[in-house]
C-alpha cells in the first residue's frame, strides 16, 4: 500500500467532458469536438505502460483504485473498482468507466464519475491546453475494511488555532 502513478496529459479545445458514462485520457495528439469523453491527449502513460504492481492489484475484485486529476491549481477524483478481466493491453486509451464492462482500454469500472461530473473549472483550464496531472492508486478493500489503514496514534489533540484542547483528530 502506499505506491502511486504519476504521469501528465495536457488538455485541448475541444475538451467538452459531457459523456456520462466515462472519461478517457489519451496518447493521441488530437482531439476532435465528437470526442466528449476525453479530458487529456499526449499522455505519457497509457494501460499497457503501467507499472506491473499496479496491474497485479487492479486485476482483483478486492480492489479500489483511486484517481486524482489535476491541472491549474483545481483538482478532482474518481473512485472505482478493478476486475480480474482487465488486460491493459491497450497502447493508447486509457478509459475510466462507471459500468462493468472491461476491454483492453479499461484501466477501472465502477467509477464514481464520468466526463460529466468532473468540476466544470477543472475543464475549463483543461480547454485553455493546460498540463493534466494524473495520480493514480489501488488499494485492497480487505486491507482498508481489516484495519491495514490506521488512524492516528493517540496523543496530543490541536484545535485549529493550533492549542491543545479535547477535539479529536477526525472531528
Amino acid at each position: 500500500m502506499g505506491r502511486w502513478v504519476f504521469f501528465q496529459a495536457w488538455g485541448h479545445p475541444n475538451v467538452r467532458a459531457t459523456h456520462r458514462t466515462t472519461f478517457e485520457i489519451t496518447s493521441d495528439d488530437y482531439l476532435t469536438p465528437r470526442g466528449d469523453c476525453i479530458i487529456g491527449i499526449r499522455s505519457s502513460v497509457t494501460p499497457r505502460s503501467l507499472p506491473q504492481w499496479f496491474k497485479s492489484l487492479a486485476r482483483s475484485r478486492d480492489s479500489i483504485i483511486i484517481v486524482v486529476l489535476c491541472s491549474g491549481g483545481v483538482c478532482d477524483t474518481a473512485v472505482g473498482r478493478g476486475h480480474p478481466g482487465l488486460s491493459f493491453g491497450d497502447g493508447r486509451r486509457m478509459v475510466f468507466r462507471r459500468s462493468s464492462h472491461v476491454g483492453p482500454e479499461t484501466v477501472m469500472i465502477g467509477s464514481s464519475k464520468a466526463a460529466t461530473d468532473l468540476r466544470r473549472d477543472l475543464v475549463e483550464v483543461l480547454r485553455r491546453g493546460a498540463v493534466l496531472r494524473v495520480g493514480m492508486t489501488v488499494v485492497r478493500r480487505s486491507e482498508v475494511e481489516g484495519g491495514g489503514l490506521q488512524p492516528p496514534s493517540a496523543g496530543p489533540q490541536y484545535d485549529s488555532d493550533g492549542r491543545a484542547g479535547a477535539r479529536g483528530v477526525l472531528n
